[in-house]
């Protein structure tokens, strides 16, 4: 059941049916039990896994709260993240783990069918609510919020539907003082939410569906169809599209349903192709994840704090950690190893410039496009291994979108056409990229020259993404990329 189904809308007008007129705990009964099932009608096994987290660390957050010695609440929490990490780190890692043991078995002479998996199911979302009951007990951990009482209303906000399987990750101190009572319905937060959703679907069923088909045809080509660098860098182009669209059009769609109900989830994404530098774009992609990774990883290990040197290596742990957050395979790993890496150089290089608003930093439009330039590149060049198959591929990947033309130029290797436009697909695919960019554009006129985001131009939009939604021929009926995080 996806936000883009009919089925989920049918649960939705129950869930908000039930959460506006029934009395209020008998409401949230009736919105936990529809959260199940919302979760359920992919892997009913699977919310046994929900549960046992949830128990876990409802029982270690009292023992933390309560507890008269440093000894024991430490020893509790170790018991919270054992418990959340092993689980995901089971049934998320074990097939590299096993796939690797395979492959060193296959090169040493070893049979490497003793380790074979067979099929083998990831519960979707696991990352996402494990890492938000994990912030819960690590919260009370840190004196910075007291437990919930009543275990039901931490069980709803756990498995709360909108934002179960992809996020935004949304803290306790952040949901459960809004389950403690019913808030009013204002009409202001109806418009709001029916534009999130509106745009959200916009952008994932017009946008990131219909880009799909043309990214495949780049990072799974087979046949011996070699790419020529003019598709390769295109389809890059695609993917980063793509992958905003998805899982922006996700966020926008949980955000606008939490306002339908009255609540309110942070800010997930802020147009991040706008950023000037690497850290930039993680203060403006996936920004919950970007500071629980902050707050539970980056800040625990020192942060700044320390040495350069040892600034630099916690900025790569955290984005490997970050990586492997993503997905139990060696792309990911080189993926978060690459954000490491740039950022530590970025940090390396801002520590000899003058910072901006001093008389002689760079501060012209110029610049400011130049860097923004650096930036959308190096963000998509990582994004090869994301979306890529294995790192062999990757790497084949960019070596036609960056070596391939030099050793043409060289008279080198016969290279496929430069200009091959297999993947271009009809002019419809490449205008796809024209709402992105001029949503990129609209927040940069609000944010450098203050154009407002007044209610007119907001209903624009939404008419806007309703027409586009149903006037459009969607291409491919894609599940939301992040659910298999």
């Amino acid at each position: 059941m996806r936000f883009d189904q009919v089925t989920f809308w049918m649960l939705f007008a129950v869930a908000f049916g039930a959460w506006r007129w029934l009395p209020f705990q008998a409401a949230k009964g009736v919105v936990l039990l529809l959260s199940h099932v919302f979760y359920a009608w992919w892997r009913p096994e699977y919310v046994l896994l929900i549960l046992l987290s949830a128990v876990v660390d409802f029982v270690a957050a009292k023992r933390i709260y309560g507890a008269t010695t440093q000894r024991v609440r430490r020893a509790w929490l170790a018991v919270s993240l054992t418990v959340n990490l092993g689980l995901l780190g089971f049934f998320k890692y074990t097939p590299l783990v096993m796939e690797t043991l395979a492959s060193v078995a296959w090169r040493v002479g070893g049979d490497a069918r003793m380790f074979e998996l067979g099929a083998w199911v990831v519960p979707v979302g696991i990352s996402f609510y494990t890492f938000q009951t994990l912030s819960y007990s690590l919260d009370i951990y840190r004196g910075s919020f007291a437990p919930v009482a009543r275990f039901r209303d931490f069980l709803l906000y756990v498995t709360f539907f909108p934002q179960l399987v992809a996020g935004p990750i949304v803290r306790a101190s952040e949901l459960l003082p809004q389950l403690a009572r019913r808030r009013s319905l204002t009409v202001a937060g109806v418009q709001t939410g029916l534009y999130c959703v509106l745009q959200g679907l916009f952008l994932k069923v017009v946008i990131a569906d219909n880009l799909a088909p043309q990214v495949q045809s780049v990072f799974e080509r087979s046949g011996g169809v070699r790419l020529s660098p003019f598709e390769a860098w295109l389809g890059t182009f695609y993917f980063g599209a793509q992958i905003f669209a998805d899982f922006a059009g996700y966020s926008r769609i949980a955000i606008g349903i939490a306002y339908l109900m009255g609540l309110r989830f942070p800010e997930n994404f802020r147009y991040p192709y706008l950023a000037q530098s690497l850290s930039e774009f993680w203060t403006r992609w996936h920004i919950t994840l970007s500071r629980w990774l902050r707050d539970y990883l980056y800040i625990p290990l020192g942060g700044n704090r320390g040495s350069s040197g040892r600034t630099y290596a916690n900025l790569l742990i955290t984005m490997l950690l970050g990586g492997v957050w993503h997905g139990a395979a060696w792309t990911y790993i080189v993926w978060g190893a690459l954000h490491g890496v740039a950022l530590a150089v970025e940090r390396a290089l801002d520590g000899g410039r003058p910072r901006a608003g001093s008389s002689t930093a760079p501060s012209s439009a110029l610049a400011g496009a130049a860097r923004m330039l650096t930036v959308f590149l190096v963000v998509h060049v990582a994004w090869v291994f994301f979306r890529a198959q294995s790192v062999g591929a990757a790497l084949t990947i960019l070596h036609t979108m960056f070596i391939a033309p030099v050793e043409a130029l060289a008279g080198g290797p016969a290279t496929a056409p430069w200009f091959g436009l297999e993947c271009l697909g009809s002019v419809r695919h490449v205008l796809l990229l024209l709402p992105l960019i001029a949503l990129h554009a609209a927040q940069w006129a609000h944010e450098r020259h203050g154009l407002r985001k007044t209610a007119a131009r907001r209903m624009w939009v939404a008419v806007a993404c309703a027409l586009a939604l149903m006037l459009c021929e969607r291409a491919s009926d894609q599940p939301f990329l992040y659910f298999q995080f």
